[in-house]
């Protein structure tokens, strides 16, 4: 799973997908989903190789629910870490990790890395997330310096 407020981009489609062979991309974003634009505008992103499309939170339970055992290369995406929370409290068997990638300077956020920014909700969901179990780590590319949340949450107040 993986946590990046543009969601689908050039970094997302020539690394991640590169990286981690994948083969379906399951978007999560209520708001995305909601909008026959933009959701359209995600979906034509998508290289014509990669299967997936963007859901509603209610949406993608039943959707990633019936990709877990496929054996298929699956990015689960999502815009939020609030998303990434509510996924993890309804899901069984999808891996205990999220990577933050790239989240965008906004008004009342905080620079957590060189590329993320968190505001306060942002911040108390990775918390709960970590408590939870989850592997919570900040890393753009898979051949540059992992961060894990244990040192970058000295850097953001609560």
């Amino acid at each position: 799973m993986r946590c990046d407020d543009r969601m689908i981009h050039g970094q997302c489609i020539v690394r991640v997908l590169k990286d981690f062979k994948i083969e379906r991309i399951i978007g999560v974003d209520n708001f995305t989903a909601g909008n026959a634009v933009l959701k359209s505008i995600y979906k034509m992103a998508m290289p014509p190789q990669t299967a997936g499309g963007i859901y509603t939170e209610e949406e993608a339970i039943h959707e990633i629910r019936e990709h877990i055992t496929s054996g298929e290369s699956t990015l689960l995406l999502v815009k939020a870490p609030q998303t990434a929370l509510n996924l993890f409290r309804e899901l069984d068997g999808i891996p205990r990790e999220l990577n933050i990638g790239p989240m965008s300077s906004r008004k009342n956020t905080q620079k957590a890395t060189m590329y993320a920014y968190l505001s306060g909700d942002e911040i108390a969901a990775i918390e709960e997330m970590s408590l939870m179990g989850v592997r919570v780590y900040f890393n753009q590319t898979v051949d540059q310096k992992t961060e894990e949340w244990e040192k970058v949450k000295s850097r953001v107040k609560r």
